[in-house]
């Protein structure tokens, strides 16, 4: 990717989370039953939960827009596209098929049962994996270079063999 692409890539994520952040709110302001139901996972209220992701989905989604650091926005939609994905997959493993992410505002979309949701879970694995991408090339690479780059000459030392293969000292 390119910087022009990084930004596309960031102002897009921030505006998707901005706009589930919104469906968010609205659906929880609603008065559906599983709104009353408890979280399996993590032990809240629906309703609240609903409200604090929408709130870090907001906090999240600006800073997106608004950093101009590209390490810091891609730990950002990590850290944040990690616990999407580790909150449906310790609801799996648990045996709960129940989402309301977007709560009642997909079933007044025109679409198939769970498809609003199978693409949200896509969303957050392409995020994941991308901002991994992007941090492996912004900050990772180049640890890796500093890493292997070539050793400096040692300053003198008591051992001439060392001040002779600055390298010598490997074979130890």
């Amino acid at each position: 990717m390119n910087p022009k692409s990084d930004k596309w890539f960031f102002n897009f994520s921030g505006a998707t989370l901005l706009l589930t952040s919104l469906a968010k709110l609205y659906s929880s302001a609603g008065h559906a039953k599983v709104l009353a139901v408890q979280d399996q996972l993590l032990h809240l209220g629906y309703r609240p939960l609903m409200i604090l992701t929408a709130g870090v989905e907001v906090a999240v989604a600006v800073f997106l827009v608004k950093s101009a650091n590209d390490v810091k926005r891609c730990l950002a939609l990590l850290w944040l596209s990690g616990n999407f994905l580790f909150d449906h997959l310790g609801n799996d493993l648990l045996g709960v098929r129940l989402c309301p992410c977007l709560g009642q505002l997909t079933d007044r979309l025109p679409l198939p049962k769970g498809l609003a949701e199978l693409v949200f879970q896509f969303l957050a694995l392409y995020w994941f994996l991308t901002s991994l991408n992007m941090l492996w090339r912004e900050w990772g690479s180049a640890q890796w270079a500093l890493l292997f780059s070539p050793m400096k000459k040692p300053s003198r030392t008591l051992s001439p063999r060392l001040n002779a293969c600055p390298h010598a000292a490997l074979r130890l």
